[in-house]
């Protein structure tokens, strides 16, 4: 059971006020008329009822719109204004804050609002009193600014945008992020920030917030894309701004993925390719594939390994040593061993570290890959035809890709529930359920890719990025760890 809330207490002819009014002869009956308006001037602080026309909006107040006024219209005009707005006098707020003064619209009306602006407006075209509350104290304490923020922001409802707008009054005022925090109420520096981020977006991106047609955190995100002089509110800054929200529009992209996306085609322009390992293209001729590349460096160092060792020196038989081989002291000795064994157990230890890293990063993207399949449109046309194709040219792929890719669709419950991956995909073919069958393929084709990736004993090659690429810029959002950056040639081993 709800409890109605409580309305403010008015000063009903009592007090201070109410023995002024007797000794001046005002009935206090009647003030006014049906419309209630005092005679005097009211107190600080007290709850009374003035004729709207009488004040004035602020010039302060952010509002982009006053939404949803028809409802609140017929409210004031069956009942009347039951939430009393806050005003000030004008000349009064004129007089602190006269930076404002050119901006007040009437300022030959007795009061000026804080927050209530729609309010206002409703008793205004109901025909109706306006409920207000003296608050003069805001403009002598230059704190009309942050009352505007936390009693809009608690009543009304405001969009991000609006917030923002408000947010950015105390800004200009030089505070920092943590004292609009204070004053505004809005908990911490960090949550200031991810509002007025807002206001350096391009229009159009605000005006999509602002309708809600675009999430505030979709727009923070896209807020932080920054142009070569790490700006994020130039020109430059909002043209990569605008193409990530239009990948957002067109592909249902993520945020986070458009902007990964603009963060690769930046680090990689139309027609260049990150530089391959050197032992990825070891002498390889020009004209072999990346696995036959491969394999011709593979068999460069097993030639390595096993060439035919120099023949021994001819040694001194009364000595064992070969003659003219100067003999080390024992010291000398020792120390050269000692350092081959720290050699060789920083090598282990490299080693052992690197293939750490692989097996974490593998563990996220196969997590990435499972995230990509449960959108229902997964990838668009161009990245779905050069995945299959990937699959269709590697036969011998297929057998571990599709272990993997049914071990995806069985834990999100797609397809048919049959045990081994062969009769299932069997299955998916007769099932006559093309999106099902679209789905499998899809699976095939980014398992037979992904199990390729995660070979720990192979140096990666253009198909290897280009599917780390194709996980970064998908709805998944990948985010590449250190290793898989080194690997796209995004940060150097070198500067680790």
């Amino acid at each position: 059971m709800t409890t109605a809330p409580r309305k403010p207490r008015r000063n009903k002819g009592g007090g201070k006020l109410g023995d002024e009014r007797a000794k001046a002869g005002v009935d206090t009956a009647d003030r006014g008329g049906a419309s209630g308006i005092h005679s005097l001037d009211p107190e600080e602080g007290e709850l009374f009822e003035h004729d709207p026309a009488d004040i004035g909006p602020n010039p302060m107040n952010r509002r982009i719109g006053l939404r949803n006024m028809d409802e609140m219209v017929e409210s004031v005009r069956r009942q009347g204004v039951h939430t009393p707005g806050a005003v000030m006098h004008t000349d009064l707020f004129m007089e602190k804050y006269p930076e404002w003064a050119d901006q007040v619209q009437h300022p030959e009306r007795t009061y000026i609002l804080g927050p209530g602006h729609r309010r206002h407006a409703a008793a205004l075209k109901a025909g109706k009193p306006m409920l207000a509350i003296l608050r003069n104290s805001w403009a002598k304490e230059l704190r009309v600014e942050e009352n505007l923020i936390s009693e809009n922001n608690d009543r009304e409802n405001l969009s991000p945008i609006e917030q923002a707008l408000q947010l950015d009054l105390l800004r200009q005022r030089g505070m920092t992020g943590d004292e609009i925090a204070e004053r505004s109420g809005y908990g911490s520096r960090g949550t200031v920030t991810r509002y007025l981020n807002l206001l350096d977006l391009p229009q159009e991106i605000q005006d999509e917030v602002h309708a809600g047609d675009l999430s505030q955190k979709a727009a923070y995100v896209l807020s932080t894309i920054k142009d070569d002089q790490d700006q994020n509110d130039s020109d430059a800054a909002h043209a990569l701004q605008l193409k990530a929200r239009g990948w957002m529009r067109d592909e249902k992209l993520l945020a986070e993925a458009a902007k990964n996306r603009l963060k690769l085609a930046s680090a990689f322009p139309a027609g260049n390719k990150p530089e391959p390992t050197p032992a990825a293209t070891d002498e390889a001729d020009s004209t072999t594939t990346p696995s036959e590349a491969d394999d011709v460096s593979r068999g460069k160092q097993n030639d390595q390994e096993t060439e035919t060792p120099a023949p021994p020196a001819t040694g001194d038989s009364s000595t064992g040593q070969p003659t003219g081989v100067e003999i080390p002291h024992q010291a000398d000795t020792d120390s050269a061993s000692d350092r081959n064994t720290e050699t060789a157990t920083d090598t282990d230890t490299d080693e052992r570290d690197r293939l750490l890293a692989a097996a974490e990063s593998a563990e996220q993207r196969d997590l990435a890959c499972q995230l990509v399949l449960t959108e229902e449109r997964y990838a668009g046309a161009a990245d779905l035809s050069a995945l299959l194709v990937n699959a269709v040219l590697n036969p011998d792929e297929w057998k571990p890709a599709a272990a993997r890719a049914h071990e995806w669709l069985r834990d999100m419950g797609k397809g048919p529930t049959v045990g081994r991956p062969s009769a299932y995909f069997t299955a998916v073919a007769a099932s006559g359920n093309a999106n099902l069958m679209r789905r499998a393929a899809f699976a095939i084709a980014l398992a037979a890719n992904e199990v390729r990736a995660a070979q720990p004993d192979r140096e990666w090659d253009d198909r290897d990025r280009a599917h780390l690429q194709f996980l970064i810029t998908s709805k998944a959002a990948y985010q590449p760890t250190e290793y898989e950056q080194e690997l796209l040639g995004l940060v150097s081993s070198e500067a680790k």
